[in-house]
């Protein structure tokens, strides 16, 4: 059992950014300050949000949120972890109950899914009932409404009355809906996709729509309802049933202020079930070996990945193969197919790169052809809005010592983008980038540590890459408080700039490993633990 000194310690180590961006994305001796920071009552800071594509090419509005509420948050859903348990309990339906771990565990900050769970559940469903409804909350994180956070705990009309009476203010979920509302300029509406947090919170109010859906008053009951995360399904015996459970779910997700995805909602039948475990097909590689398995492996990723869209067959597969598929011999053809995936799929880049950066890194490439490529995928996200590929493909710029030009740079900087521009701070300072800094100090002169613009002033101060007036403020007016000087002088670090983080070592939950000639003896990923997103 976690205590809450391990609890806080994971989610400032490992929950704060979203696992969608690259490495040099982390914190760093964020826990020293949490004694001494003393940020004064009612602090509300900003969430930096950007955009980026899943790998569906769907694209979310990810954020990162303003480290000082990121603290306070953190600290008190720590503390209050038993109680938050206890909500969860109201259901046994879910997929995606967040867990700890031990705090020296592998990973983000929370236990990750496991796909072999998720796969049991959903076939049994589908072996058990003749129709199975699948449903989807619309735009789900972006619409959580967080006064809905007592309604989810105590039950909407108990809240209510204490809220009537005065007695909600002081019970502890009352003062969770302020810790998250201060994390947006105390905004209700929406919580960021990406920190761990956000999935704590937004379970709080799955148990609760659980526990509503299975009350006796509906005709569903705990074995006929399953989801991961906002992704629903129900099993019915009759077409009436199916249109009862959907006309209940939409009833249950609108107390607490959400709507339906008219736009997902399926209803699969007997054999249309898409519940066929895709981790089958690969099984036949096992028996490939050399070139015969590279041309099978990326034919079958990307055949499944047509076929079964929702899935994050890219990632899975990838990960689960990179080992062998960064066998000595293998590694050139893998090269071709990989570049071919990143050309036709540039938002798979998340996915694409680190095998890809890691056979560079071993065999060498030439810079004109990879300049080619960087700059065409950044132009191209860059005109999409994904900023989170763009950052990858910056990112990779960086770790190959790629020169950009103006053009490029300046491609990036129309996508006003605070991860982007300090990015574009961090590649001037290497010489790799012709980044538009006058243009930049003039987008951060009138910025402070409370507004999204927080991560690039507290880092390009930090690492002193300029020292204009627009990014010498820590410990000025534009520093309440003097929060971020405090952060700064124990050594708080939220972007890392050391060279192993620009090295193969740096995807550590690839299992590269170091052997070239005998790749079979690395492990890989545990088939039992993969995320869908």
């Amino acid at each position: 059992m976690s205590s809450a000194n391990t609890r806080l310690t994971r989610l400032l180590v490992r929950g704060f950014y979203p696992r969608e961006l690259p490495p040099p994305f982390r914190t760093n001796h964020f826990t020293k300050i949490r004694d001494t920071l003393s940020p004064p009552e009612k602090y509300s800071g900003s969430t930096t949000y950007y955009r980026g594509a899943n790998h569906r090419g769907e694209f979310r509005s990810f954020g990162v949120i303003n480290p000082v509420n990121y603290f306070l948050l953190s600290r008190f859903i720590a503390q209050h972890w038993a109680d938050i348990k206890k909500v969860y309990a109201l259901s046994s339906s879910s997929g995606a109950v967040p867990r700890f771990p031990r705090v020296k565990t592998r990973g983000r900050a929370l236990e990750p899914f496991s796909l072999a769970h998720l796969r049991a559940i959903r076939h049994r469903i589908a072996s058990t009932f003749p129709i199975v409804v699948r449903l989807d909350i619309n735009s789900f994180y972006g619409s959580v409404y967080t006064h809905a956070i007592p309604w989810a705990v105590l039950g909407k009309e108990t809240a209510k009355t204490m809220h009537n009476n005065g007695t909600l203010n002081g019970h502890w979920s009352d003062t969770l809906d302020k810790l998250v509302r201060s994390c947006n300029q105390t905004q209700t509406i929406g919580i960021p996709i990406g920190p761990d947090t956000s999935r704590i919170i937004s379970e709080l109010l799955l148990a609760r729509i659980d526990a509503d859906l299975t009350a006796r008053a509906t005709d569903i009951t705990a074995r006929q309802l399953f989801h991961h995360i906002d992704d629903y399904q129900f099993g019915a015996y009759t077409a009436a049933q199916a249109e009862s459970h959907h006309a209940n779910f939409v009833t249950a997700i609108a107390r607490y202020e959400l709507r339906l995805n008219e736009f997902k909602t399926k209803m699969d039948h007997g054999l249309s079930s898409p519940e066929t475990p895709f981790e089958h097909r690969f099984e036949i590689l096992h028996a490939k070996e050399g070139g015969s398995f590279v041309d099978h492996f990326f034919d079958i990723l990307f055949a499944e990945a047509a076929r079964l869209p929702q899935y994050n067959i890219a990632g899975y597969a990838l990960k689960l193969f990179a080992p062998k598929l960064l066998g000595k011999s293998e590694r050139p053809l893998v090269v071709n197919y990989l570049q071919r995936l990143l050309l036709a799929l540039p938002a798979q880049a998340r996915f694409a790169l680190p095998p890809l950066l890691a056979i560079y890194e071993r065999d060498g490439f030439q810079k004109s052809h990879i300049r080619h490529l960087l700059t065409w995928a950044i132009a191209t996200c860059a005109r999409r809005g994904d900023a989170a590929s763009v950052l990858w493909f910056l990112y990779a710029a960086m770790f190959l010592g790629v020169h950009l030009n103006a053009e490029t740079c300046r491609f990036c900087f129309d996508l006003s983008c605070e991860l982007v521009d300090l990015v574009l701070f961090h590649g001037k300072a290497l010489g790799l980038f012709t980044s538009p800094v006058a243009d930049l100090r003039r987008r951060y002169k009138p910025a402070d540590f409370a507004s999204p613009a927080w991560l690039p002033l507290y880092e390009v101060q930090r690492n002193v890459w300029d020292q204009s007036p627009a990014f010498s403020k820590l410990g000025t007016a534009h520093d309440h408080n003097c929060l971020y000087d405090h952060m700064c002088t124990n050594g708080v670090e939220f972007y890392g700039t050391e060279p192993g983080l620009f090295t193969a070592a740096a995807f550590h939950d690839w299992n590269f490993g170091t052997a070239e000639e005998d790749p079979a003896q690395q492990p890989g990923p545990s088939l039992s633990v993969f995320s869908y997103d």
